[in-house]
């Protein structure tokens, strides 16, 4: 695949490497599908090229490649099975991220060496039997006793389940109704393997996801020493969010191998499967089929590391991490079941490689906030990011002829008083008939009038029947709009009226 011209020397040089890891090992990826065990060699190479410190500073003893270069090995890793690249990507947002942003240096100097050597797998911990999307809502409580912390509770679909060495654990340690507001009631935990009380409780048998653990962990009394909390006691939906980003980048990444995969043996299928006296290449429905499937691998791949590129400079990049994982993982389903439709009978086969890949597409629109709660983080955060380009335009009636059109010219403006906000009210009912005026939009016209002021306007208009108000959620009025006595009242119903040319004059009474 491209070599995107933004990327450095470095990341170049490693998605070449990546490639060719992936290129040998994909066979070794393939027998996984079959015999169920998790790639243990293969991870250990993947340690061994240091690749676990892709994002890690070189001071700390990693690569230093960003969030693009975990997302080039993630991809590749893809390529071989998600296993693979399911285990890797984990590891990255389970732990060497939140001790990146949040950990203190004498963290830093402990952990992220042995991470960057491979001498250590993450997990994150976040999900629970009751706890799902409502992450904040978390039930495991962590209780200070003495100088050390200790963890009751459960956890449901951790991936790297009994394979991580150290695991990221949200609990709850405060029941304060003021911190649970300010979102000041979860904390942060780096739990080691084998520490007294904490288990694997179940393994889950996955449709997709071939070889890698993922269960559920039980915490009885688990200590843990202070020094092992991420940023401090109540600061872990911060560390939470914080990570969000990352996540969904580099799990969105490790989708792209697939997709490859499965255009590449569509396409090689379809140029060597005859029908109708030629290769179903050559059926249109098929060249259909193979355009769409490259013009979504493209675009998906686009979104994924342009929000890679965002991260590693530092910017935010919310919307853009959401919306490469919401349309990746909603393309990744159709374009590998389009795959398997070029190949027919023998796609849906176990012997060639899309039927397994096609066993994770539900997974991938589940794992890293679910496309539904994607499409809430895109609704707020785009609202928000474009809020310039949403404002409303200004529309008035045109002078010459007569019909709404926005203008780019300020609307005059008024002394604030009752008769002029009712003008103002029946001006906007000829433009925007079905419509309310917002504050904001009233305030534009009504001269320097503060909140409080078109506040006691509107009440006073909604007491006299004039206008009718819409109050938000915390009982503001947010919006307005002239009742018919107060458009009558404003106006008389001359100015209202508007006639097409063409119409018949017998119809007008």
């Amino acid at each position: 695949m491209e070599l995107y011209s933004w990327w450095n020397d470095k990341q170049k040089m490693l998605m070449e490497d990546a490639k060719a890891f992936a290129d040998r090992s994909i066979p070794r990826g393939e027998e996984v599908f079959w015999t169920k065990k998790f790639p243990t060699d293969l991870l250990r190479q993947v340690a061994q090229k240091g690749w676990f410190g892709a994002v890690v500073p070189k001071q700390y003893y990693g690569m230093d490649v960003g969030v693009t270069g975990v997302s080039i090995i993630a991809e590749e890793l893809g390529r071989i099975c998600s296993a693979l690249s399911e285990a890797y990507s984990v590891s990255m947002f389970g732990g060497v991220e939140q001790l990146l942003t949040f950990g203190t240096e004498e963290q830093k100097r402990k952990w992220l060496p042995r991470i960057a050597k491979g001498e250590l797998v993450g997990a994150v911990c976040i999900t629970e039997p009751s706890v799902g999307s409502d992450a904040a809502g978390i039930e495991t409580k962590a209780m200070r006793e003495g100088k050390d912390y200790v963890l009751n509770g459960k956890k449901r679909f951790i991936t790297n389940a009994g394979l991580a060495d150290v695991y990221v654990v949200y609990a709850r340690t405060s029941e304060k109704p003021e911190d649970k507001a300010k979102y000041q009631h979860l904390t942060a935990f780096l739990v080691e393997k084998k520490t007294p009380g904490f288990s694997v409780e179940k393994i889950n048998e996955l449709s997709g996801w071939i070889g890698l653990p993922n269960g559920s962990l039980d915490f009885d009394n688990v200590k843990v020493p202070p020094e092992n909390l991420i940023g401090s006691e109540g600061a872990g939906w911060k560390v939470m969010m914080a990570g969000l980003n990352f996540e969904r980048v580099v799990y969105s990444a490790a989708m792209l191998g697939p997709m490859r995969e499965s255009i590449r043996h569509a396409v090689a299928y379809a140029q060597r499967r005859i029908q109708f006296d030629k290769p179903t290449r050559d059926i249109p429905t098929n060249q259909a089929k193979i355009a769409e499937m490259i013009s979504q691998l493209y675009t998906s791949r686009l979104l994924v590391y342009y929000a890679a590129h965002l991260l590693d400079q530092h910017k935010d990049a919310m919307v853009e991490a959401a919306n490469a994982k919401r349309l990746t993982s909603d393309t990744y389903e159709k374009l590998i079941s389009d795959a398997i439709q070029v190949m027919g009978g023998d796609g849906w086969t176990r012997f060639y490689p899309l039927e397994t890949y096609l066993r994770d597409a539900k997974v991938n629109q589940i794992g890293a906030g679910t496309n539904d709660i994607m499409k809430l983080v895109i609704f707020r955060g785009g609202l928000k990011a474009m809020a310039k380009d949403l404002k409303m335009p200004n529309r008035r009636v045109h002078a010459k002829i007569k019909v709404p059109i926005s203008t780019t010219e300020p609307l005059a403006k008024l002394e604030a008083t009752e008769p002029n906000m009712l003008k103002i009210l029946a001006e906007d009912y000829v433009v925007n008939p079905g419509l309310y005026m917002s504050k904001e939009d009233l305030k534009g016209r009504l001269g320097d009038a503060d909140d409080t002021r078109l506040d006691e306007i509107l009440k006073n208009l909604e007491s006299k029947g004039l206008v009718r108000l819409y109050r938000d959620a915390k009982k503001t009025i947010a919006l307005a709009k002239a009742t018919y006595d107060g458009l009558r009242k404003a106006e008389p119903l001359e100015k209202f009226k508007w006639y097409p040319e063409w119409l018949d004059k017998d119809f007008i009474f």
